[in-house]
């Protein structure tokens, strides 16, 4: 069956592929965690390195129903990014309310833009994340404590060396560059920070901070399955129009939109089939 944009659009053919997960108009979310006791500790390091890196905060049958809902996408020759049409991804962020108002104050904004990840073993030298990067090249912060945005990375599965996790840069190796630095081949090797992280839990850093992820291994237990979300203080003209208010995120034909408009916005860093990215030109929400 060819692919055409009206059933990418039909809501009941992602219903019907994981009937464990909800595509609703009007989601029900589950309640803010608490983190209080937890946003001293994450303080300090934002304000010194630039990034959070904190244990599990999820219940793990959330974890794994999203981790079950990826799988079923890429079986069915889908990108993993599909996951943002149903319910239960969005609620997932959304348990962050208010550990994101602590940072970004209470009336912040959903920025449109999203992926997520499968990241496969490879006998034959492995996947791949994203290479070297900023999410954002201009002001991200005041005085190292007022953010004006924020990315956040949750692993579904235990994000490892050998399957990929996270590298970053932190801010305070970041500034002893004596040059702002405009290519990763100005990193330092030997500054970079290797962060594995447990299926669960949340990790953030600044939009100005240089990060990527590694290449899977042969060795790797499992896949390094993976969601991010990018967030905005609304004291700030947006980085990108339209922010969208957490509390109610995006209808599921917008959603399906937006996740296709995300094909042109990344196609520099992974790129879907050619005839899904003509369906993503056709239908997708661009942002600038």
């Amino acid at each position: 069956m060819s692919l055409t944009s009206e059933r990418l659009l039909d809501l009941s053919y992602w219903k019907g592929l994981n009937p464990h997960l909800h595509v609703s108009e009007t989601p029900a979310f589950t309640a803010p965690l608490d983190l209080q006791e937890r946003l001293d500790q994450i303080s300090d390091t934002l304000h010194h390195d630039g990034y959070l890196h904190q244990a599990p905060v999820f219940a793990p049958e959330q974890i794994k129903a999203l981790r079950t809902g990826i799988e079923t996408l890429v079986a069915n020759g889908w990108p993993a990014a599909f996951i943002y049409v149903y319910d239960e991804t969005w609620d997932l962020f959304h348990q962050l309310d208010g550990f994101l108002s602590h940072f970004l104050g209470d009336d912040f904004g959903l920025l449109p833009h999203f992926w997520a990840w499968h990241i496969d073993a490879d006998q034959k030298g492995g996947t791949s994340g994203w290479p070297p990067h900023v999410d954002y090249p201009g002001e991200c912060a005041f005085f190292d404590d007022f953010l004006v945005s924020l990315s956040l990375w949750i692993p579904l599965s235990d994000a490892t060396p050998e399957n990929g996790c996270m590298n970053i840069l932190p801010l305070s190796r970041q500034k002893d560059y004596a040059e702002k630095i405009t290519d990763p081949s100005q990193i330092h090797l030997q500054d970079v920070r290797c962060l594995p992280a447990k299926a669960g839990s949340v990790l953030g850093w600044r939009q100005d901070l240089w990060h990527w992820s590694g290449r899977s291994s042969k060795y790797a237990a499992e896949p390094r399955i993976s969601l991010s979300l990018e967030f905005q203080n609304r004291a700030f003209e947006p980085l990108c129009p339209p922010l969208y208010d957490l509390t109610e995120p995006p209808r599921p034909l917008e959603r399906l939109r937006l996740i296709c408009g995300q094909f042109g916005k990344y196609d520099h860093m992974e790129r879907v089939s050619p005839e899904l990215e003509a369906i993503g030109k056709e239908i997708g929400v661009t942002q600038t």
